[in-house]
């Protein structure tokens, strides 16, 4: 049997699936499980490999004991700069807006030394002052002098983690590179002309535009650091030669640390560090994107619908939970290899629970309605005799205990196998089915227990139930029968009628359910030879009524 006979009703689950994904996916409700999966891969990734020929000169704690306090005098960037000479490109970050107070020429100075390197890229980024939002550039001198600006914003995620950047941006309009992609296009010789400074304006915002994730990884950093005194001081300019040089601050305590999904201990990254993972993927082709939302939004409910749908037709129930944790691994793993292989990002968190979501749900439907196949009779839809000599049985030891009273009802269709022979089988089946509904509303307060016992005899187990309660209830039903007028033309009353037998007792300690069946058959037997159509109360005869209470307290005293 296939799950999709067994689970009639979850048609429509396929669709509702597919919807429910693309919300999910498209509102970015769960997008942090999107976040996790990405941090979890960025950290396992196995493909990042050092790069020999990118280096970070860092202002660290060892060039803060030697050179001291920062800032320090223009003079050593002017120094270093000079030593780089043979670089392929310097991605000088660090944010010289303001003219020197004390040694003006040194500005001068260095806007000379810039100009001479002759590849070095000066950062840009938005700053608030006093209310109005600018753009926040070096120097003019600096700036004319550089051979290119780049944007040093990057994306926070709701979670306050750096995953990802702009390729552009800028104030008004998205006039800048990032500032890895400017150094890459100056090492390559792809250099673009500086937009000139931009007039701030009331209302003006900061634009975005070309989203990349930023490649990071846990093993070994894609390039190498040294410091910033050791740059100055002691390395040689060969040292740097045809390599891509990125100078900034990586020292605790100076305000530059960012969030990011492979910070050691929660201390978050230098930007410089950042900068320099994003410049490694874009020269080695593992600049990662982003699938547009739209599209990961409708690949996702495609997946969900058509893989929900596949899965619960072609598997078996027993392979039901199985299969849909394998889909959802599945997903995850193509997740993986499209950011691994491809340097595309399409999430996959989401319709991975909820795939393993439906598939959990369809198994446990599934084993419910299994239960519920083997406890319930298939054409009256009630409880079949196993259940109810189960519950009974249960039942039947919890009033003992409890010193209660329950009753047993049986029930039989009068003369049912004329009924058969003069309709056909097929109208008594409906008949089994009417009286079988008729039981279910009858019957149908909390304590009362309805089954099919076979053939035309019903049994109804009532909890707490006294004898005259119980024979109130099954005259109730008798009437309630007749009322129904259902014809039967080969019985003497022209409808439909059933005999009933009643029996309520306490439990004693010489009882048994089957006792207590015996004693209803016995009640059943006369309604049946008292002219049918009637209740008949079980009454225990007086000398075996004696005896039983005799064995009863014999019993307790044992």
């Amino acid at each position: 049997m296939r799950s999709v006979q067994i689970s009639r009703y979850s048609r429509g689950i396929p669709l509702l699936l597919a919807l429910l994904g693309l919300l999910l996916i498209a509102s970015q409700l769960l997008g942090r499980l999107d976040f996790w999966l990405y941090d979890s891969l960025t950290r396992a990734n196995p493909f990042h490999q050092p790069d020999q020929n990118l280096i970070v000169v860092a202002i660290d704690e060892k060039s803060l004991s030697e050179l001291g306090r920062w800032p320090w005098p223009r003079a050593y960037h002017a120094q270093l700069l000079d030593k780089l000479g043979g670089a392929h490109a310097v991605g000088f970050d660090i944010a010289i807006a303001e003219p020197s107070r004390d040694h003006p020429e040194a500005d001068k100075h260095l806007a000379n030394a810039i100009r001479r390197n002759g590849k070095v890229v000066g950062p840009v980024f938005p700053e608030l002052q006093g209310g109005q939002l600018l753009e926040t550039r070096p120097l003019p001198a600096m700036a004319a002098a550089m051979a290119a600006l780049g944007h040093t914003d990057y994306e926070r995620d709701e979670d306050g983690t750096i995953r990802r950047v702009y390729l552009r941006a800028g104030l008004g309009a998205p006039r800048y590179p990032s500032f890895a992609a400017a150094v890459r296009a100056v090492a390559l010789g792809q250099r673009e002309t500086i937009p000139p400074p931009q007039r701030p304006r009331p209302g003006q915002a900061w634009q975005r535009r070309d989203l990349a994730m930023v490649p990071f990884s846990s093993g070994p950093k894609p390039f190498h650091t040294v410091s910033y005194g050791d740059a100055l001081a002691r390395l040689p300019p060969s040292f740097f030669e045809d390599s891509i040089v990125l100078i900034g601050v990586t020292a605790n305590g100076l305000g530059n640390q960012q969030p990011t999904p492979v910070s050691a201990n929660n201390t978050g990254m230098p930007g410089v560090e950042i900068d320099a993972y994003m410049v490694h993927g874009l020269l080695t082709h593992q600049q990662i994107r982003p699938m547009p939302l739209l599209w990961e939004s409708l690949l996702g409910a495609l997946l969900l619908g058509l893989g929900d749908w596949l899965l619960s037709r072609r598997l078996r129930p027993r392979r039901l939970l199985t299969g849909y944790a394998l889909a959802s691994g599945a997903t995850l793993l193509a997740s993986a290899s499209l950011l691994y292989f491809a340097s595309l990002w399409a999430g996959g968190s989401v319709v991975a629970m909820l795939l393993l979501l439906s598939g959990t749900l369809r198994y446990v439907s599934g084993q419910a309605q299994l239960f519920s196949l083997a406890f319930t009779d298939s054409l009256t839809r009630l409880y079949n005799r196993r259940h109810f000599d189960e519950a009974f049985a249960h039942a039947f030891e919890q009033y003992r205990q409890r010193h209660k009273p329950l009753a047993l009802i049986i029930l039989d269709i009068d003369h049912f196998k004329k009924y058969n022979d003069h309709y056909g089988h097929y109208a008594g089946d409906e008949v089994l089915q009417k009286v079988a509904r008729a039981l279910r509303d009858g019957f149908r307060q909390k304590g009362q227990l309805v089954a099919r016992l076979g053939g035309e005899e019903f049994g109804v187990l009532l909890t707490p139930s006294d004898a005259p309660q119980a024979f109130a209830a099954a005259e109730r039903f008798l009437g309630q029968l007749a009322a129904m007028e259902l014809p039967h033309s080969a019985s003497p009353l022209g409808q439909v009628s059933c005999s009933i037998g009643v029996c309520a007792c306490i439990p004693g300690p010489t009882d048994s359910t089957r006792s207590l069946f015996e004693q209803a058959d016995q009640a059943l037997y006369e309604a049946k030879r008292g002219g049918r159509n009637r209740v008949s109360l079980y009454h225990l005869p007086r000398d075996a009524g004696a005896k039983k209470n005799a064995d009863d307290a014999s019993a307790l005293l044992d």
